[in-house]
């Protein structure tokens, strides 16, 4: 079962912000692969990685992957 949680909401406001999931994963230093996992809800998003993509999607964030 789906569960959309706030770390996958979270999750898909960085991928938009970013322009796709190839950029984020390279911002997030990750596999698209990985990413991937996390989007479809398979794996969990790592407490390290949530905090990077809140950096990504708080207000006046300038995304790295630009």
């Amino acid at each position: 079962m789906f569960t959309d949680t706030a770390q996958m909401r979270t999750l898909r406001r960085a991928l938009q912000h970013c322009g796709g999931e190839a950029p984020l994963a390279k911002v997030l230093d990750v596999s698209v692969e990985a990413l991937s996992s996390w989007l479809t809800g398979r794996e969990t998003l790592p407490a390290e990685s949530y905090l990077r993509v809140l950096g990504i999607v708080r207000p006046g964030a300038k995304s790295r992957a630009r």
